[in-house]
C-alpha cells in the first residue's frame, strides 16, 4: 500500500488521531501548571504554620492554642514529612521543659502546655506510622 492509498483510506482516522493527541498533549500542560500552582499554595500554608508554631502576634496567653493547632495540621504535609518530624523532636524538649518549669505558674498553662506537648507526641506517631506506610508502596528513590 503506497502513500497516497493510505491517506486517502484513513485520512479521518488520522486527523481523529492527531486532534486527540493534540488536545491530551494540551491537557497535561494545564495540569501540570495546576499541579505546579497547588505545590506553591501547599508551601506558602506550610511556612505560615511554622511561622505560626514559633513567633505570637501579641505575645498573649491564648497563643498555645493556635500552637496546639499547627501542631495537628503539620499531619497535613505529606511531603514536609521528614522536616516536621525534626521541628517536633527538636521543640518536645523545649515543651517538656515549660511544663517542667512552670510551678509558679497557673495550673491552666501547666495543662495547655502538657497538651501541647502531647500533642507534639500524637503528631511524632502520626508522621512515623505514615512513613511506615509509605515505604512499602513507594520505591527506595522516592522513599527520601
Amino acid at each position: 500500500m503506497d502513500l497516497v492509498v493510505f491517506s486517502e483510506k484513513y485520512s479521518g482516522i488520522v486527523g481523529v488521531i492527531v486532534t486527540i493527541a493534540i488536545g491530551l498533549i494540551g491537557l497535561f500542560h494545564y495540569l501540570s501548571i495546576k499541579r505546579a500552582e497547588e505545590r506553591g499554595r501547599q508551601y506558602d500554608r506550610y511556612h505560615k504554620l511554622l511561622e505560626d508554631l514559633n513567633i505570637s502576634p501579641q505575645g498573649d496567653a491564648p497563643f498555645i492554642d493556635r500552637q496546639l493547632a499547627v501542631v495537628f495540621e503539620m499531619r497535613n504535609f505529606p511531603e514536609y514529612f521528614p522536616v516536621s518530624l525534626r521541628i517536633l523532636k527538636r521543640s518536645l524538649p523545649r515543651w517538656k521543659s515549660l511544663l517542667d518549669g512552670s510551678r509558679m505558674t497557673a495550673p491552666m498553662f501547666k495543662t495547655a502546655v502538657n497538651t501541647l506537648f502531647d500533642e507534639a507526641v500524637l503528631t511524632i506517631k502520626y508522621i512515623e506510622r505514615k512513613q511506615n506506610e509509605r515505604s512499602y508502596l513507594c520505591s527506595d528513590t522516592e522513599n527520601v
